[in-house]
């Protein structure tokens, strides 16, 4: 399940006008203010002064900043965290009919966050947002169906909320598309407009479906490539291609074997959560000495230098 974060303005203010205006309590202007300092943008960026506006502007009804109070509450930006109060401001936004607010709500009802987990309700308000077009609600809603959360599983209409989604660009969209005509559920099994779809998400820079193609191009021994697909999406930590790429190193598959990288980016893997890559990673160990340890441990922290180390060398085992 996808939640964006609300995004930063695009265009310039009369910083001085805007604060004056907005310290005579005019709403909009209370909201502009708050999100320059909430996004930095024109000024340096302080959540607790955009915290300062927003709660003026909430105040005064507007669900435009009741949403974000929920997010700032809800990451503990500018405010302690606090899942419940993040919730308390998402509903009282998604009842006045704000859209991101609509699908926050559903988002912390199907994680069970500041509330019960209640699929149910998740889909109702997921459901409100994508009627309207939000495009991660309409995504969210494809994976309640898909998976039968809070509603009947239905690939039809998984199929039918991902398409939605996908036709506005939507990368996990796309590659849920994807996986839908890979496996021909919901729709007629159609393996080549799969690979269209999740190359389309890939190249939208979405990490599961770089890594997914990583995968078949190393099947099909087409190495060069598929080391660009896992360098993609391990760049953006995705754990499952740190995961194969510190394999191929550590076994010498493909690529030259060289422990050390094998070891960072195994590492990465497990701090990115892959429990499958603990035990790739310390079999690697066992070949290390502590010196050369201490400078894969170092590595695992300083990703721009692994990759800068992976660039000096030649990589590629041609066979």
């Amino acid at each position: 399940m996808f939640k964006t974060l609300l995004r930063p303005l695009l265009h310039t203010f009369n910083f001085k006008k805007m604060t004056k205006l907005a310290e005579h309590g005019d709403i909009d202007a209370q909201n502009r203010v708050a999100q320059l300092y909430h996004f930095g943008s024109f000024v340096a960026q302080d959540y607790e002064k955009a915290f300062g506006w927003y709660i003026k502007a909430a105040n005064q009804g507007s669900s435009e900043a009741q949403s974000a109070l929920g997010e700032l509450y809800e990451y503990g930006h500018g405010v302690k965290q606090d899942d419940a109060t993040a919730l308390y401001w998402y509903e009282k936004a998604a009842e006045k009919g704000n859209l991101y607010a609509q699908n926050s709500v559903g988002w912390m009802y199907e994680k069970g966050k500041g509330t019960n987990q209640d699929y149910v309700k998740a889909v109702g308000w997921y459901r409100k947002a994508a009627q309207e077009g939000e495009v991660d609600a309409q995504f969210n809603l494809g994976m309640m169906y898909n998976l039968g959360h809070g509603v009947l599983k239905n690939h039809h209409e998984a199929f039918r909320w991902f398409n939605e989604a996908a036709q506005k660009n939507y990368p996990p969209a796309q590659a849920s598309l994807g996986a839908l005509y890979f496996e021909g559920f919901g729709i007629s099994k159609n393996e080549k407009w799969a690979l269209s779809l999740y190359e389309k998400a890939a190249s939208n820079g979405f990490a599961p479906a770089q890594t997914y193609l990583g995968i078949l191009c190393e099947e099909k021994r087409e190495i060069e490539e598929a080391i660009l697909w896992y360098r993609k999406a391990a760049q953006q930590g995705e754990s499952s291609a740190l995961m194969n790429l510190g394999l191929m190193y550590g076994l010498g598959q493909n690529v030259f074997k060289n422990e050390l990288i094998a070891y960072a980016l195994l590492e990465m893997a497990v701090m990115s959560g892959n429990e499958t890559a603990l035990d790739i990673r310390d079999t690697i160990a066992k070949s290390l000495a502590p010196s050369k340890m201490d400078e894969a441990k170092a590595l695992a922290q300083d990703p721009e230098k692994l990759w800068a180390l992976i660039d000096s060398r030649q990589n590629l085992k041609l066979k």
